[in-house]
């Protein structure tokens, strides 16, 4: 694993920093300075099963200035090589950076990047997943900060890093995808507010490095834990815990309600995934806490993150799955010996693997319970294109006399359906309630892992609580522009009623925290 870097909301010095033109050796230093802390984000593009790369380099150009101060990267002491992978932020926010950054007016920022690779599904290849190395320009773009970012002296700023990659892309006469990428991305100043902070983030995700009960007399807090971000090459985040902060124990059961624990049962080696939000003064303060497994690398004992790939299901006469195949996009901690990143391994399941989905309460002022309509997961409700965290103990296959490879096996003690987003094209409304906001509608998914091609059909069920964005409600739903829907995507094998909603067998069921239509 790669050193850590920094420490979120515990060693942000304002100290001087290093300005230099992007490229020269040409240094000016100042000692009256402030902090930015990084979001980053993807727009996601069809057809496109994962974008990851490494991110070097971050430097902001001053309004009427020839020179760019380096937030992070380039000339500076501070070099981190962030892994990012974009494919998995689809409406999802992580952190990126934070540290101090010279007070004044910035409008513009240039990203460098390393070792960018896309990774496409091919059905009729193998393997069926293909990478492409891609080829950037030479000289890293430059993008307009909109509106200007404001750092004042001692004081915390964000920005939001959004990476649009459908824009970016390049397609030959067959629609088929080039290496050649333009980026074209987004840079937006955030401001924290007095009761949010920089606003709620969901499903952070990572691994637990320490855990510390000690009450913060100065903040309040009841205590924290380190937390691993970006397979590794992120900041050491430290979570922060208040009295009304909920920790829900690993399960022991499929589809367990949150079982609280005490923030001192917490294991470090433990992969979790939180509903949070980053304060004013650049602390993660955490609502609630999901704990999944105790990884153990030593015993290849690790938490894979995919997709269900098509075609690869086994099933019993009862519909109960006993294998599958998962693209492997990230392992928790960051193993770079044992499994490869965007390789596919055979998942195996037995009677005593353990199944979940979101268990957490709802937290007053916040959308975490997104299994509104209460569907169970289990053996039965895994589907082609789903979403998982499969915790195990994976196993390399020996090299047959012929030299043939197979795939790496996963023994699956739990799977956990992780809260995603899918892009796709509204088809019909089912229902909709007098609130508008109540009800469902048929989305035609883009992606072609749920099928092997485009178009599947996927049913979408709202609530109250669900967030419209760029909408005002399901009776403004269209065929175009397109939409990311966020939340729990099930598969109903059986059909029914949920929600006085009909679901037919065989159904694909996305529980939506979010519907977003695409600007």
């Amino acid at each position: 694993m790669l050193k850590r870097m920094l420490v979120l909301g515990l060693t942000v010095g304002l100290a001087a920093l290093a300005v230099s033109s992007c490229g020269s050796s040409n240094k000016v230093t100042t000692t009256t300075a402030g902090s930015l802390i990084t979001f980053v984000e993807d727009v996601p593009a069809c057809g496109v099963v994962n974008f990851r790369s490494s991110v070097d380099s971050l430097y902001v150009r001053p309004q009427g200035s020839t020179l760019a101060y380096t937030v992070f990267g380039g000339t500076s002491t501070r070099s981190p090589i962030y892994k990012v992978d974009f494919g998995r932020l689809k409406d999802f926010s992580t952190f990126l950076d934070i540290g101090p950054l010279a007070a004044g007016t910035y409008d513009q920022a240039t990203f460098s990047f390393l070792s960018p690779q896309l990774a496409t599904y091919e059905g009729n290849s193998n393997p069926a997943i293909k990478l492409i190395e891609l080829i950037f320009p030479t000289t890293s773009p430059t993008f307009s900060i909109n509106p200007p970012l404001v750092i004042t002296p001692g004081g915390l700023s964000g920005m939001q890093v959004d990476f649009k990659l459908q824009q970016s892309l390049s397609l030959d006469s067959n629609g088929q995808v080039t290496p050649n990428m333009t980026p074209v991305m987004s840079f937006v100043p955030i401001n924290p507010t007095t009761t949010g902070g920089f606003g709620n983030m969901d499903d952070v995700k990572g691994f637990v490095t320490s855990v510390t009960n000690a009450i913060s007399t100065s903040t309040g807090f009841t205590g924290g834990f380190g937390l691993e971000t970006l397979s590794g090459s992120g900041p050491l985040i430290t979570a922060n815990l208040t009295s009304s902060t909920v920790i829900c124990g690993p399960p022991t059961t499929s589809n367990q309600a949150c079982t609280p624990i005490q923030l001192n049962q917490l294991l470090t080696g433990s992969f979790i995934e939180m509903d949070g939000f980053v304060d004013s003064k650049g602390n993660l303060v955490a609502n609630s806490i999901e704990v999944e497994d105790h990884e153990a690398p030593e015993n290849n004992q690790l938490a894979f993150l995919g997709d269900v790939m098509p075609n690869s299901i086994t099933r019993d006469s009862n519909g109960n799955v006993s294998q599958f195949d998962l693209y492997v996009s990230e392992t928790e901690p960051d193993d770079s010996t044992g499994v490869s990143l965007d390789t596919v391994v055979t998942v195996h399941l037995s009677s005593s693997t353990i199944y979940q989905a979101d268990s957490r309460p709802q937290i007053p002022g916040s959308t975490i319970s997104t299994n509104f309509v209460n569907l169970p997961f289990g053996a039965a409700s895994i589907k082609e294109g789903q979403e998982l965290v499969v915790h195990g103990v994976f196993k390399a296959p020996p090299i047959s006399s012929t030299g043939a490879v197979s795939p790496t096996t996963v023994a699956a003690d739990m799977v956990f359906l992780k809260l995603q987003s899918h892009s796709g094209n509204f088809s019909s409304l089912v229902a909709a309630n007098p609130d508008d906001r109540t009800g469902g509608f048929w989305m035609a998914a883009c992606d072609n892992l749920f099928q092997g091609s485009p178009g599947a059909p996927i049913l979408v069920l709202t609530n109250s609580q669900t967030v419209f964005l760029n909408l005002g409600g399901l009776s403004a739903l269209t065929p175009q522009p397109a939409l990311v829907v966020k939340g729990l995507l099930f598969y109903d094998l059986q059909g029914g009623q949920v929600n006085g909603v009909t679901v037919p067998p065989g159904t694909l069921v996305f529980v939506a925290k979010q519907v977003h239509q695409a600007a």
